[in-house]
């Protein structure tokens, strides 16, 4: 693959591309090393990312925990901007007072201090190409959020920190923020055809975003799919149930119907019973249901950065059909009831 030295320029000329779609061109390079914290074990091996000023300047990723000296993720991503040898780091390196982490921890991890402080003093990381041979010395001033994307774990500097390291240091990945309106699957098909020479590839963050939640969608449907079948089994549950208490109850539907009530309200008393079984079944479920996902989030937020969202809609959906069909149920057992006759009814032993 040919490397591409000078994006925006390379845009300027490239065909079937309007510079003015792209607001902002990012690079970013990747560089296999090994490292350690200084004065603390072994090296090993891990990604060393370079960023370089225009990515530097319009990134909004956010940081768990900041250095001393820093107020916010703004002043740490201005500083490694214009101060060389600064870096951030991963949350997967990170120590935890609470060790309980999605996967295995990486082998690199870094010491004296706690993510969940938010404030640390700055640590020094030593840094070694073990192809040149070339050493650094990074001073870690941040911590990215849980919700980094791979594409940011490693440590992260700036180009110039990496400078050099030569060639091995190349921007090998470019960021396009784009213009309003603009479509973006259109323009990373656009980009992968003027950069066919190059070997580009092109995909558009969304698609990135969608690819990565498949799995989880996956898992969330099948679950779902149980949920329902419990569902259906419950409300067919509630129409045997009715269906026998017509036949238990064949007496005192007699009485009821001598006694002066007619077939609808015997089919009313039936579609009320099943109400307030339905509606108390739903409600209790309900609470129960939001009490544990509370419980979950609230736990897991200590050490992931995750928020409980209710989906009252989709929630609101589902209660409603599942009553309708309680009700649906239930109709047919509260026909059979109102048609019972009085005389018939009494004589039944």
């Amino acid at each position: 693959m040919r490397p591409i030295e000078d994006m925006r320029a390379a845009l300027a000329s490239a065909p079937g591309i309007d510079p003015a779609d792209i607001e902002t061109v990012g690079a970013q390079s990747l560089v296999p090393a090994e490292v350690r914290q200084r004065g603390a074990g072994d090296f090993t091996d891990y990604p060393v990312r370079g960023l370089d000023d225009p990515f530097l300047a319009a990134t909004t990723y956010d940081l768990a925990a900041v250095a001393t000296g820093y107020e916010s993720a703004d002043d740490v991503w201005r500083a490694i901007r214009e101060e060389p040898g600064l870096a951030v780091v991963d949350p997967f390196v990170a120590p935890r007072r609470n060790q309980f982490v999605f996967g295995a921890a990486p082998d690199f991890t870094l010491e004296g201090f706690y993510l969940e402080d938010r404030v640390f003093d700055p640590v020094e990381v030593e840094v070694r190409d073990p192809t040149t041979g070339e050493d650094l010395t990074l001073t870690v001033v941040g911590v990215f959020t849980d919700d980094v994307p791979w594409e940011m774990a490693g440590i992260t500097t700036s180009q110039a920190t990496l400078a050099p390291l030569g060639e091995r240091a190349a921007p090998s990945t470019f960021w396009f923020g784009l213009a309003d309106g603009v479509d973006a699957d259109g323009m990373a098909a656009a980009l992968e055809s003027a950069f066919l020479d190059y070997g580009l590839e092109a995909r558009s963050l969304q698609d990135r975003l969608d690819e990565a939640v498949s799995d989880s969608w996956t898992v969330n449907r099948l679950i779902q799919g149980f949920i329902g079948l419990g569902l259906v089994v419950g409300v067919v549950a509630l129409g045997v149930v009715s269906a026998r208490a017509v036949v238990e109850r064949r007496q005192q539907i007699g009485v009821l119907r001598a006694i002066g009530f007619q077939p609808s309200m015997v089919r009313l008393a039936f579609l009320v019973e099943a109400s307030f079984i339905s509606l108390t079944a739903i409600v209790a479920g309900t609470v129960l249901g939001l009490v544990l996902s509370y419980n979950v989030v609230t736990y897991l937020g200590e050490q992931q950065d995750v928020a409980l969202t209710v989906p009252w809609v989709n929630l609101a959906l589902i209660f409603t059909v599942v009553y309708l069909a309680s009700l649906a149920s239930t109709l047919l057992p509260g026909l059979r009831a109102s048609r019972v006759y009085p005389a018939e009814a009494l004589r039944y032993q």
